[in-house]
């Protein structure tokens, strides 16, 4: 009997190499001391966390290679009770390794990866062949011809499908944005990647214009300490970021957002202006630890701070 899930992830893990306590951003040349380092999951691996402990029924289908790195998040999701049954276990190294340099609430990336498996797309439908699902979630920005064999998968099954945007080198590219951000439901990028997109010199303007391209479709824009905005057939949503005493550390903070956003989305079925208190709720406490799900709340979490 095939597996059915509320939502199937699509999208790799990271490994994340985390440093706080910094003083200032390393210089060239000088030696740089911080306070903790922390190696945990990140990437898809945090929508992944954070949706089972607010109770979702999920699958994940990602790569895992026969390194530590790989092994090491593996065993993290495993933890996590993260169905795995989806992902793909292969006899190389795969390996996606970030260092995040954290300070004053921001931080700075250094990446390395392994090349894409050749197969991935291929290989996520397959996915879909083999299992049914309500939602499908994808990690990040896809060129059309990639992304719309999935969509319309899905869309074969009834799913719906929403996609992150992920800060990615093209994004300063010139390319027909349009065409990308309207294949799916649901859009999710961040209020950078917006105005990236859009070249737009403010959010909400930006939310208007990939609301034009969506056309009608449903688009959200994490803005950190602002809140969330979301927009659907012109109606424009926003809801304000959670009080936090402190801001330990942002990383994966969005993909957090994603989970509690979409666990009321899907699983729910909540009005959009409750699903960006769920986003905001799940990001907010994300923010409050190191790492992107080390502190992702669980539902009875989630659900006092929504009485608050």
């Amino acid at each position: 009997m095939a597996m059915h899930y509320d939502i199937l992830l699509l999208g790799d893990y990271f490994f994340d190499m985390i440093y706080t306590g910094l003083e200032h951003m390393p210089v060239l040349g000088q030696e740089t001391y911080t306070k903790d380092l922390t190696a945990t999951g990140g990437a898809m691996f945090n929508t992944a966390v954070a949706l089972r402990r607010l109770g979702a029924n999920i699958g994940w289908a990602t790569h895992f290679g026969n390194d530590y790195y790989s092994q090491y998040i593996r065993s993290l999701a495993v933890a996590e009770n993260v169905d795995l049954s989806v992902a793909k276990n292969l006899d190389h190294p795969y390996r996606r390794v970030t260092t995040a340099l954290a300070l004053h609430g921001e931080r700075a990336f250094v990446t390395f990866i392994d090349p894409d498996e050749h197969d991935m797309h291929s290989y996520w439908l397959e996915t879909m062949n083999r299992c049914t699902t309500n939602h499908l979630h994808l990690g990040g920005l896809m060129p059309p011809h990639e992304v719309l064999p999935l969509v319309e998968k899905a869309h074969s099954l009834g799913a719906t499908v929403s996609m992150d945007c992920q800060d990615v080198p093209m994004l300063k590219e010139s390319r027909a944005w349009h065409e990308i951000v309207s294949t799916t439901d649901v859009f999710m990028p961040n209020a950078r990647e917006a105005l990236l997109l859009t070249g737009a010199s403010a959010v909400q303007t930006a939310l208007r214009q990939l609301g034009t391209w969506c056309d009608g479709k449903l688009v959200v824009i994490k803005d950190g300490a602002n809140g969330a905005w979301a927009i659907h057939n012109s109606e424009v949503f926003h809801a304000p970021a959670l009080s936090v005493a402190e801001v330990v550390d942002t990383t994966g903070a969005g993909d957090c957002f994603n989970a509690g956003f979409l666990h009321a989305y899907v699983v729910e079925h909540q009005p959009i202006d409750v699903c960006l208190r769920y986003g905001n709720i799940c990001g907010g406490c994300s923010v409050q630890g190191i790492g992107g799900a080390t502190t992702a709340p669980t539902y009875a979490q989630l659900q006092t701070a929504l009485g608050q």
